[in-house]
């Protein structure tokens, strides 16, 4: 199931992202679905603006990068992103043994625990999700087709050697690391093998406020440029 199909269906998200708040989000969903046919004309405009360009991408992005301000939803919609990706059956791809990862990367514990509690949230929301899942523990979710949902604080280290589906880095931007004089970009390159094995996709997203590291530089890339 599609992103925007899964963001509606009342079985799994129920009435949580039905506000008009949520227009943009919805929006920004079917273009990670590579559905931007499918926008109306007013949404195709809101589009453009939010890519900088005319011409509309046709296919879904294998990463995703976007800057927003506070308040505006992005964990939440992170959070969406994370329970999508983790409801899909994977095991035709795994080794024996093997489990699909769905991971979301945050600044601090406080965010862990903010971002956790959402996903745990529409999960228990929904009797069909909420059914399939066989463990949790105060950081990871684990359902029944061999998928884990996880939360870790920042840090390149944390994430060598799993297998992703989906790997979220949220307030990528106000990374820190002691070791490290780009963190950012070490974990953004971390975590690309992880997402080869099951040609994962990656999510970034940040509250902007400095004209350096990740976001800035594929903002400089990428923004304005076509599809």
């Amino acid at each position: 199931m599609k992103l925007y199909d899964f963001m509606h269906a009342p079985a799994l998200c129920g009435d949580a992202f039905a506000d008009p708040s949520w227009d943009t989000w919805r929006i920004i969903a079917r273009l990670y679905d590579g559905d931007a046919a499918l926008l109306t004309p007013d949404q195709q405009a809101i589009a453009r603006q939010l890519l900088g360009r005319e011409q509309l991408p046709t296919e879904a992005p294998r990463e995703l990068f976007i800057g927003a301000g506070r308040r505006s939803g992005k964990t939440r919609f992170d959070s969406l992103l994370a329970v999508h990706a983790a409801a899909e059956d994977r095991r035709d791809k795994l080794a024996s043994g093997e489990w699909a990862g769905v991971v979301c990367t945050c600044v601090d514990r406080t965010q862990a625990r903010t971002w956790f509690g959402y996903c745990d949230g529409l999960i228990n929301a929904s009797p069909l999700l909420a059914a399939e899942v066989t463990n949790r523990t105060s950081d990871t979710i684990e359902f029944g087709h061999r998928t884990r949902l996880e939360v870790f604080t920042s840090n390149f280290r944390s994430v060598r050697g799993f297998t992703l589906a989906l790997a979220i880095m949220d307030e990528a931007a106000y990374l820190r690391d002691e070791t490290s004089a780009s963190p950012d970009l070490e974990l953004y390159r971390a975590l690309q093998p992880a997402l080869a094995t099951l040609d994962g996709r990656l999510v970034v997203t940040s509250s902007l406020h400095r004209k350096t590291g990740l976001m800035w530089s594929k903002y400089r890339e990428a923004y304005g440029e076509a599809a």
